[in-house]
């Protein structure tokens, strides 16, 4: 059975987009390097080799009874972790709630206090080098749980979002993440998507707050 998500594998020959630029893998060194810089900022990080072992991760960081919620990421649904979330057994995910209501207004204000949510998982469009973590959504639903709101913040990514440096990383979101993630929309909502709010994580203040989960393999947009 086909997945229920699509891939950067259903647009990225369509587009005008360099994946040999923006998607590749580093060496070892230059993750081990990614990983210090990254926890210089105070900011755990968790490296898998694949998205099974990142899953049996993240399931684990969700405590009974929590309230949960994810941004569209299509790196947690490779892994299908967005199913487990969905699946909500022993912890409160948002998400199903969201799906029940049809009122507009009522949407959006859930939505917002979703942010503030017990945990909050999310992907991430690019990860410079020197260690800033970038996101970014159109209307700011995901990344504005990035900075104060949630408890607890987890974000996932494939290795192939790392980036020599900062400038390269915006690049990174503006010129690869976002093209993709409009063709994305275009064909789920009829809509395309725009860099609405862009959130560079630079030093997380709140100890045991924030976490970098890893996945060594080629993910996500």
């Amino acid at each position: 059975m086909a997945p229920d998500y699509y891939t950067k594998a259903d647009f990225v020959d369509d587009l005008e987009v360099d994946p040999e630029r923006f998607d590749d893998r580093p060496d070892e060194e230059t993750l081990e390097t990614v990983v210090s810089n990254v926890e210089e900022r105070n900011i755990d990080v968790h490296v898998f080799d694949d998205g099974d072992a990142a899953h049996d991760h993240l399931a684990d960081r969700i405590p009974e009874g929590a309230e949960v919620m994810d941004g569209h990421s299509t790196t947690l649904e490779e892994i299908g972790f967005t199913d487990h979330l969905a699946a909500a057994e022993g912890f409160d995910y948002v998400g199903n709630a969201l799906e029940e209501i049809d009122d507009d207004a009522e949407r959006f204000d859930r939505r917002r206090e979703a942010t503030t949510a017990d945990v909050f998982f999310d992907g991430v469009n690019a990860i410079a080098e020197s260690g800033e973590i970038l996101g970014a959504n159109a209307l700011g639903n995901a990344v504005g749980a990035w900075p104060f709101g949630a408890d607890s913040l987890v974000l996932v990514a494939g290795t192939n979002k790392i980036e020599a440096d900062w400038e390269a990383a915006v690049e990174r979101v503006r010129e690869y993440a976002l093209p993709l993630e409009d063709a994305r929309a275009q064909e789920v909502y009829g809509q395309g998507s725009v860099v609405g709010k862009l959130v560079s994580l630079e030093y997380e203040r709140v100890d045991d707050r924030t976490q970098l989960v890893l996945i060594d393999e080629d993910l996500g947009f």
